[in-house]
């Protein structure tokens, strides 16, 4: 017969109860921790876009802005592809009170949704025209 001493030396770990246990706590603590990660992905998700659809708005105000074209008040659309995303953009050009100054505003938006991800705005002042028959010194020419 044995001794109650030698059963205890060979009966050393934990018993099935106490391994269901510790793994039933183990996933009460990791359903939480991988919420937080699917969170974490999702907001990386829409930092990119968001930043990716900043880069579209700058990019189309850097044009309007630069064009040596006459500026035309209007709205004006188009489309840009940024790491293989499809950005829409809308245009938008307003008069101010100053007949030299003009309000350009931007609106970023993912192809075929409503959410504005960027908003930019800017101002362009143009010389003044002047007549043909003025000098610079304000004198009636020949």
């Amino acid at each position: 017969m044995q001794t109650s001493s030698s059963r205890s030396e060979r009966q050393r770990g934990f018993s099935l109860v106490e391994t269901v246990a510790a793994l039933g706590i183990l996933s009460l603590a990791a359903i939480p921790l991988m919420q937080l990660a699917t969170n974490a992905v999702q907001n990386t998700g829409r930092l990119e876009a968001r930043l990716l659809a900043r880069t579209t708005a700058e990019n189309a105000l850097t044009r309007a802005v630069s064009s040596r074209e006459p500026i035309e008040l209007g709205l004006f659309e188009g489309s840009e592809t940024q790491m293989g995303r499809p950005f829409e953009w809308d245009l938008t050009v307003y008069p101010t009170d100053r007949p030299t100054l003009f309000r350009f505003e931007v609106n970023v938006r993912q192809e075929g949704r409503d959410q504005i991800l960027a908003r930019l705005m800017t101002l362009k002042s143009v010389p003044a025209t002047t007549s043909a028959s003025e000098t610079p010194d304000g004198e009636e020419g020949e």
